[in-house]
């Protein structure tokens, strides 16, 4: 346990909440609520939903600037901007997701270091020497793709007539691992 409050955005709350609202997950209570300086009157679902079930669970920047070692905040790539609100002074930043893998990636990532470095924050998951030169520490690498066993016990599950592996760099894997494959090739037609 690290003693602290986790703390996510409004709209990962609705999400939670409409989650279990269908059974597919449940609302851990003691969440915190990331309280947004925006205007709540464009944000219908936040006002409807979130904010009259989970109310009390809303902390604002000046509470964790105040006490940041009392909180853990689950902040996106885009939801950095809530820095400025904040204000830290010193931190981790840990980025688990994809490598950039385009130019424009490269330079929102060369970006986000430098406002890391501006609150003094460290990354601990990639780093950037200058900007023709950065690493990315792959025992952080939490992108959504499925593991090997994932997508087999999906495959049965769901027991497929084809299975067409599109989002792959391993189309040979499904071919070795399933008799019921198709692997297209651009350009051509296949009628299923």
């Amino acid at each position: 346990m690290t003693g602290r409050e986790l703390v996510v955005k409004a709209e990962d709350v609705y999400l939670l909440h409409n989650l279990q609202s269908i059974g597919r997950c449940s609302f851990p209570n003691e969440l915190r609520i990331y309280s947004e300086v925006t205007d709540r009157q464009k944000r219908k679902w936040e006002q409807e939903v979130v904010q009259p079930l989970y109310g009390a669970q809303y902390v604002d920047h000046s509470s964790i600037r105040e006490t940041p070692d009392d909180f853990i905040l689950c902040f996106s790539f885009i939801d950095m901007k809530n820095l400025f609100d904040i204000k830290p002074d010193g931190g981790t930043y840990i980025y688990s997701g994809c490598e950039p893998f385009n130019e424009e990636m490269e330079i929102e990532f060369f970006r986000l270091w430098n406002w890391l470095k501006r609150f003094n924050i460290n990354p601990c998951s990639f780093s950037f020497e200058n900007y023709d030169s950065s690493y990315f520490d792959r025992r952080f690498h939490a992108s959504g793709h499925a593991s090997d066993v994932d997508l087999t016990w999906a495959l049965d599950q769901i027991d497929p007539d084809f299975i067409v592996p599109i989002h792959t760099e391993s189309r040979e894997w499904f071919a070795h691992r399933f008799e019921i494959v198709v692997l297209v090739e651009e350009g051509r037609r296949y009628i299923l």
